[in-house]
Order: C-alpha cells, then sequence, then structure tokens
C-alpha cells in the first residue's frame, strides 16, 4: 500500500479536502494523467467513537446522510510534494470538489465537529512508464495518510496555550512575516514602500461553535482571510492576530452555557491574555490594538470593549447578540469611547437587528458617539461567484452568516446605504480599522 497527502483549502463554509496527493514510485509525465485514472472512496468519522457520522450536504438540508461513499476526481496532474502542477513529477494531484464527503469541519451553530478522514485512491487506468521499455504503472492503491497541506494556515501557529486569570484557555495566532513583506513593499514598482517597523494586532473572537480546539477556530469558518495580503495590507501593512479558544462560550456568565444576560466570565482571562501577548511581541504597536468577532464574539468583542475603554483603538462586533435593553447607562457610555463598526443582517432570525445591533447603534448615537457605524444587509448571499443554488443563482445563506462579507471585505456602507467615509474618503470596513489609532 501507498501513501498519499491530503491538501485542505479554507473555504466559507469551513475547510474542505481539495487535493489528494499521491506519492508515486517514479515520475510519470502530466499529458499520461486524467481524472479517469483513479477513485476516491472516503470515510468521515467521529473523533471520539471512530463511528461513521451522518451529515448534511447543506446546512438548509433536512436529511443528513452516512459520511462515507466515492468522490468525483475534478482533475488530476503531476505535481510536486506540495500539490503544485509539473509538467512531469514523482507525485499525482487529484482535484476534489467542496461537498459532505470532503469536509473537515460540520455540525451546528453551536458546536461544529472536526472529522477524522480517511481516504482509500484505487488506480483504474494504466499510466505509462517515463522509462523506455518498462511497464506501465498499474494497480496502484494509497491508503495511508502521511499528512497534510494546509497554505491557508502558513505562519500560523495553533499551538498556544496557558493559564489565565486561573483559566486554562487555548489559542492561535498569526505572526506576519515582516522580511518578506518589506522586501515586496521595497520592490514596489514605480514607488517603493516604506518599511513596516511596528504592527497592530487585531484580536478575532470565534462564534459559538468554533471554540475549544484552534484547528476548529480558525477555519471553522474562514478565519485565515484576516491573514491574507489583502487585508493585511488594509491594516497598514502587516497585522499580528490573535485567536483566543472559548473553553466553553463567550456568552457563558457561570453555568457553562450560553446566556442572554450581557455577561461573562472569560472578560478578564481574555484581557490577560490579550497583554501576555502584546509583551511577548515588542514590535506590536500598542495604539492600535484592535478587536473584533462574530455571534458570541461579537458579544465579546462589546464586552471588552464596555469593560476596557480607551485600550482598544476600534472594534468590528458582528451580528453581536449584545442585548442592548439589558445594558447599563455606565456601560453604554464606556462602549462609545471606542469607535466601532457593527455588522448585521435584517433577516437573521438568530440574533435580531433590532434588538441588538440597531438597538445598540441607536443608544451610542443617542450618547454622543460620533465614530460608530452600521451596515445592515437585507440578506446574505454568495459574493464570489463560486457557490451557486440548483437555479444557478448565487446561494443564498441564513441571515446570521455575516461574517462572510466581512472576511471578504465587501462591507462599507452606513445605515442609509452610503458609503462610510474617512477625510471624505470612502473606505471598506478593515480599510476604516487600519486607520484608527490611539492618540
Amino acid at each position: 500500500m501507498a501513501g498519499y497527502k491530503t491538501f485542505t483549502s479554507a473555504a466559507d463554509m469551513g475547510p474542505y479536502v481539495s487535493k489528494l496527493i499521491l506519492e508515486l514510485p517514479e515520475k510519470v509525465r502530466t499529458e499520461f494523467v486524467d481524472k479517469d485514472s483513479f477513485s476516491v472512496y472516503v470515510e468521515r468519522k467521529d473523533t471520539e467513537t471512530g463511528e461513521v457520522v451522518l451529515a448534511k450536504e447543506h446546512h438548509t438540508d433536512k436529511q443528513a446522510f452516512p459520511s462515507k461513499g466515492y468522490v468525483p476526481v475534478l482533475s488530476a496532474y503531476a505535481s510536486d510534494g506540495e500539490g503544485n502542477p509539473q509538467e512531469q513529477g514523482s507525485y499525482i494531484a487529484l482535484e476534489l470538489p467542496e461537498e459532505r464527503l470532503t469536509k473537515r469541519i460540520d455540525g451546528a451553530l453551536t458546536r461544529g465537529y472536526i472529522r477524522a478522514m480517511s481516504f482509500r485512491i484505487t488506480q483504474t487506468k494504466a499510466i505509462p512508464s517515463e522509462v523506455p521499455g518498462e511497464a506501465p504503472l498499474t494497480g496502484m492503491v494509497f491508503d495511508v495518510d502521511t499528512g497534510d497541506v494546509c497554505p491557508d494556515l502558513a505562519d500560523w501557529d495553533l499551538t498556544g496555550s496557558g493559564i489565565f486569570d486561573d483559566i486554562d484557555m487555548n489559542y492561535s495566532f498569526f505572526t506576519p512575516d515582516l522580511d518578506a513583506i518589506n522586501a515586496a513593499r521595497a520592490a514596489h514598482p514605480f514607488n517603493p514602500l516604506p518599511p513596516v517597523t511596528s504592527v497592530p494586532l487585531l484580536v478575532w473572537l470565534h462564534g459559538a461553535g468554533e471554540g475549544q480546539e484552534p484547528y476548529r477556530t480558525v477555519m471553522g469558518n474562514r478565519v485565515t482571510l484576516l491573514s491574507s495580503p489583502e487585508i493585511q495590507e488594509k491594516l497598514g501593512g502587516a497585522a499580528y492576530i490573535l485567536a483566543p479558544s472559548s473553553p466553553t462560550y463567550w456568552m457563558d456568565s457561570g453555568a457553562g452555557e450560553i446566556a442572554d444576560d450581557n455577561k461573562s466570565i472569560y472578560t478578564k482571562a481574555l484581557k490577560t491574555l490579550i497583554d501576555e501577548f502584546i509583551g511577548a511581541h515588542p514590535d506590536i504597536d500598542k495604539r492600535r490594538i484592535y478587536v473584533g468577532g462574530l455571534s458570541n464574539g461579537g458579544f465579546m468583542t462589546i464586552r471588552l470593549v464596555a469593560d476596557y475603554p480607551g485600550f482598544f483603538a476600534a472594534g468590528v462586533p458582528v451580528c453581536a447578540p449584545w442585548v442592548a435593553s439589558l445594558a447599563t447607562d455606565d456601560e453604554m457610555k464606556a462602549i462609545a469611547k471606542t469607535p466601532l463598526w457593527f455588522v448585521q443582517s435584517t433577516d437573521d432570525p438568530i440574533v435580531t437587528a433590532k434588538d441588538h445591533a440597531l438597538a445598540d447603534y441607536k443608544r451610542l448615537r443617542k450618547l454622543g458617539a460620533k465614530d460608530v457605524h452600521i451596515t445592515c444587509f437585507d440578506h446574505i448571499q454568495d459574493e464570489t461567484g463560486r457557490y451557486r443554488d440548483e437555479y444557478g443563482q448565487p446561494q443564498r445563506y441564513i441571515g446570521h452568516f455575516v461574517w462572510i462579507p466581512v472576511y471578504h471585505d465587501s462591507v462599507k456602507t452606513e445605515l442609509d446605504g452610503t458609503n462610510v467615509l474617512v477625510d471624505g474618503c470612502p473606505v471598506t470596513l478593515w480599510q476604516w480599522v487600519g486607520l484608527h489609532y490611539l492618540a
């Protein structure tokens, strides 16, 4: 039996195995390989019980199916060991579709589950040998998993852990490669850019389903886009990202479950973690500490801003279940001291706009907060052209998935539909964040 590597890609609906990389006994040429050369069988199992799990193809489906079966091969080609196409190579890469059987994480909004995946790839068509007179390659079977390739996790460390204010917490973080970034800036055509010497820190807080395990926190809904060159540039050229993993839920006020009471047992622990992380990275600019998060993490964004006014340069609460009617005047006055950009969808069935983001925004405006904005979508749909429904139209999601346009940085409007402006110029969400400094 032979070995294979998986190639995992981050996507809007979570990570999936987008390629299999097969190690060959000899080199082959791409023109002798096609998608009909192999069949791919996979089983997705519960990591604790080892049983094949039931899963839905889409979150709106009513029926779940056993996660085992054959996956179509979209294309095949000779490659290097990282899955990059080659005219000839000692590996073959098989590209796979994004579907239920290739997903690494699934579950519900309040808990995502990382699935153990085992593949068996069987050769179904002979491949001519590169060596004249030698017999073709036939009968190969690949069923030994030798590792994973995931470029989306480049420069991410998922091993952070510690005890903060007596709470044991895992965390992930992204470290920008300043040497590579500054080399690229110096080589910028026509107008070299100045080097980056100190960088901001973005603290990003996950939703209810992505806690505990750092891989789930970062890959569950594509946090890795925050480390993309496009968003890093908007944050000032480079930025650290700190992504803590809640042991339970950020909205846990002591019972170990989600409570809608605007309280959290994790406030001091998070602040301690943030302070220690800043202390361990002297190139972080303390004037540019940003905080944001989605759903549970959107709540925690506001909780931190309320408890530590004047510490964060800007905040991004996304579909945040902070209940305006429960907040005290002192809390709202403290929140008003930090520039905020709320992101919400009016059709969110889980965190309603009326009782949360819109009510929060109105109270802050009434208190005189000037640098507070809210983008309120009518609905959320795919903007990439990648996901379509059965009629060929852009896939429409439940309104709670408003973090998707946040990660793609297509958030740019005020409540009245006009562009958010800074010094008279229109900006996107992440451009706005990157322009904020503490005095």
